[in-house]
């Protein structure tokens, strides 16, 4: 390339009570461990882990003691919780089996409980725990490795002959083969300390039992369900009684050990067990690792980027979004990942497995329109008490205080995220249904708007025929209704398809069709827009300007001039009437402020809309350029020049045209303003660059792109590249760009190519 039934706000009180318990943060910072005395990832896993189960309660002032040791009668406390059998404690604390656990032993029931279960099958059962020698359990004891490992092979039912006959040694190397000692140091007689016991747990959730299937699908019902991501912990339950529920992307359940908060889980994702009571009985993460980014340029096909790093994706990996918890696959919706979305990516082994999208893609269920300033409590209700949530605009991270008044504010629980969406359409109230009161639908301009319930109040106050202003959610739900004011005017913007319709944007990347059968937009065809309605069934578009540019466009820094860019920015170029949608991952460098045409600002200041002049070329249709007249003037005839594009779609339109051009040439034209005796005006017609002897061996990929090596430089494959045989005339018929380029490889090894002098891309490949 050259160059509003609105939410209502909680009580002051409650308010300052919320506003200093919570905090935002970035979504990108690591999540905390429960207990506040560990540091390291793996361990707050680990401890978060069995919190849940309600294996470890800490020591006192919520920490844990990671580098503490355990004595033998606490981690048969811990066994004894680990198999679910803490409610047994109490009938086995009134004898004595121990001479030295006795009733003055705080642990005498766990220690009984654990020497009375017997395990195994049939003729080959065996105890879980034995003593010392002598009568005595020497509960006071460190506990060893060896020690250790040999309770636990006990627990995931190794028999004796599983085991082997020299203990410690053939103990440890069956402990080493399950993985059940993997991430532990320690040496077999060493004494372990408390964030070792617990690695040592957690991998045993994971490990084979002695009949071969997984522990933790033995626990609950059997039925685990994975690949679940843990979303967040302390929210409201769904029947609104609890407040201590952990939300995930199955669903929201309480756990079943009281007042467990396992923040270290939060966004991990594993298999969830639940109980009988669809209580959690524990939640094991997997292997996998996450990724949190923001894509730069739209998600393609076989890969997302995310700045200069490019991830590659199957086409059968499953991508979750809040209202899609089970999932699609990544071909059927990386059409709606847009440049800006938020990703997490799922890892295994350096091959990504699932992906999580952010709210900005999703459906939104319910809303708050921002009155005033906005704080932490007014999302409260929305969020269930999530805390920690990430703010977005435009697919941008932003601050609270970047939140402005009407504003309209969703919540993803897929990934805590707030989504604001500044979108208005000022508009006549035409038509609702089943009631102008409490609509589910509202009709407008040939459009069915959904409306959401928290929308009720406000649009109680109107009625149909009113002048009002739609506060909208990212994907086009009504969330508020509002009088047309200087804070609430219409900023809608959109794309005029027809002389009576146009697409109105979407924060989320998507569009909705707007028709007027009383509009007049014929000479707007193909411009970009500022859309509103003064009248009832007229649809009003105004073509985007903006004062003058100042400053360049630096793709890489997101900056134009010294305004930030949305990571959501939509890109146009323009030349003459013809508009053509520029991916963002297709610039880089510096666009210099001459090259741009108008832009435009959201209302935090963000530039989210971007048009470019003549840059990249993509707004030009290629092909051969066939020759033509037009004639008329009867008494006074006259001639005009025209100018048709042939490709793989067949004739294209025909245009006036006073540019000279080779007839049968490769070029590409584009459309102008005006029309003579019916016949649209070309704004321009270019002749392309002709490559000679390009091989097969000169195409490759790079980054999921493909360029060709030609006469010492490198071109960058056009994405809707036309593909030619030469030999039959005829052109390469597929749908894509990519399967035509995918063809004419396969048909030939011997190219010639044609690179426009624009973008200088390749437009036109022609095989030999």
């Amino acid at each position: 390339m050259k160059h509003m039934k609105l939410k209502r706000v909680l009580s002051a009180v409650v308010a300052v009570a919320l506003m200093a318990a919570l905090a935002v943060v970035p979504g990108s910072a690591a999540t905390a461990s429960s207990f506040t005395d560990i540091s390291d990832p793996a361990t707050a896993i680990n401890a978060d882990v069995l919190r849940l189960m309600g294996v470890v309660n800490g020591v006192g002032g919520n920490r844990f003691n990671p580098s503490g040791t355990l004595t033998r009668a606490e981690f048969c406390t811990m066994v004894v919780n680990f198999m679910g059998r803490g409610d047994e404690v109490p009938l086995h604390a009134t004898r004595t089996i121990f001479t030295d656990v006795t009733s003055e032993h705080w642990a005498l029931g766990y220690v009984n409980l654990a020497a009375s279960i017997r395990l195994g099958e049939g003729e080959e059962t065996f105890g879980l725990i034995g003593g010392v020698g002598d009568g005595r359990f020497a509960p006071d004891d460190k506990i060893t490795m060896a020690q250790a490992v040999t309770i636990l092979l006990r627990v995931l039912t190794y028999s004796s002959k599983q085991l082997g006959a020299v203990w410690p040694q053939s103990y440890m190397n069956l402990a080493q083969s399950i993985g059940l000692t993997d991430g532990v140091s320690a040496g077999t007689y060493d004494n372990i300390t408390r964030a070792q016991a617990a690695q040592l747990f957690t991998n045993a959730l994971r490990c084979k039992t002695g009949s071969g299937s997984v522990y933790y699908r033995e626990l609950g019902d059997k039925n685990p369900k994975e690949n679940v991501v843990l979303l967040a912990v302390g929210v409201v339950s769904e029947d609104g009684t609890d407040n201590g529920a952990i939300r995930t992307s199955d669903g929201t359940y309480l756990p079943r050990a009281t007042g467990a908060q396992p923040s270290a889980l939060q966004g991990r994702r594993g298999a969830l067990v639940l109980n009988d009571r669809n209580e959690i009985l524990t939640f094991v993460p997997d292997d996998s690792t996450s990724i949190t980014i923001t894509l730069s340029g739209d998600a393609q096909p076989t890969y997302v980027k995310a700045g200069s790093t490019q991830y590659t994706i199957s086409s059968s990996t499953k991508v979750y979004t809040a209202d899609k918890a089970e999932g699609d696959t990544y071909l059927n919706v990386y059409s709606t990942l847009k440049s800006g979305t938020q990703l997490t990516l799922f890892s295994e082994r350096g091959k990504v497995v699932a992906i999580y999208a952010s709210g900005a893609t999703s459906a939104s269920t319910d809303a708050v329109v921002v009155m005033g300033s906005p704080s932490v409590a007014m999302f409260h209700q929305l969020t269930g008490g999530a805390t920690n949530f990430t703010i977005q605009k435009n697919r941008r991270t932003i601050s609270l205080s970047d939140i402005q008044p009407y504003d309209v504010v969703t919540y993803d629980a897929m990934t805590n995220t707030l989504v604001v969406s500044d979108l208005r359409l000022a508009c006549i109230y035409e038509d609702a249904s089943p009631s102008a009161k409490a609509p589910e639908k509202i009709h407008i301009l040939g459009h069915d708007f959904e409306v959401l319930e928290s929308a009720w109040d406000t649009i109680g106050q109107f009625s149909l025929g009113s002048n009002v202003s739609l506060l909208l959610t990212a994907d086009g739900k009504v969330a508020g209704m509002a009088k047309p004011t200087a804070q609430t005017r219409s900023n809608a913007m959109g794309i005029v398809t027809s002389g009576t319709a146009a697409k109105m944007f979407l924060p989320n990347g998507g569009t909705i069709e707007l028709t007027g059968s009383k509009s007049d937009l014929s000479k707007l065809t193909d411009n970009l827009v500022t859309l509103s309605s003064g009248a009832r069934d007229r649809l009003n578009a105004s073509r985007m300007t903006s004062g003058s540019v100042t400053g360049d466009f630096q793709v890489s820094a997101m900056k134009l001039g010294n305004y930030d860019v949305a990571n959501g920015v939509r890109i146009f170029e323009q030349v003459g009437s013809a508009v053509a949608a520029v991916d963002l991952s297709a610039l880089d460098g510096t666009i210099p402020a001459k090259d741009i045409d108008a832009y435009h600002r959201d209302s935090s200041g963000q530039v989210d809309y971007i048009v470019l002049k003549a840059v990249t070329g993509d707004a030009y249709t290629y092909g051969i350029l066939r020759e033509g007249e037009q004639t008329g003037g009867g008494d006074m005839p006259y001639t005009n020049r025209t100018v048709t594009v042939e490709n793989h779609g067949g004739k294209g339109s025909t245009f006036i045209t006073g540019y000279a051009f080779k007839d049968g040439g490769f070029g590409g034209v584009v459309k102008g303003y005006g029309e003579l005796d019916g016949l649209p005006k070309a704004a321009s017609v270019i002749e392309l660059t002709e490559l000679k002897n390009v091989s097969a061996s000169d195409i490759f990929i790079s980054q999921g792109v493909p360029y060709i090596n030609a006469n010492g430089k490198t071109y960058r494959v056009a994405d809707d590249v036309e593909c030619y045989k030469q030999a039959t005339k005829d052109w390469f018929k597929q749908e894509s760009g990519a399967d035509r380029l995918a063809a004419c490889k396969a048909f030939s090894s011997s190219f010639t190519i044609y690179v426009d002098p624009i973008g200088e891309k390749v437009r036109i490949i022609v095989a030999k």
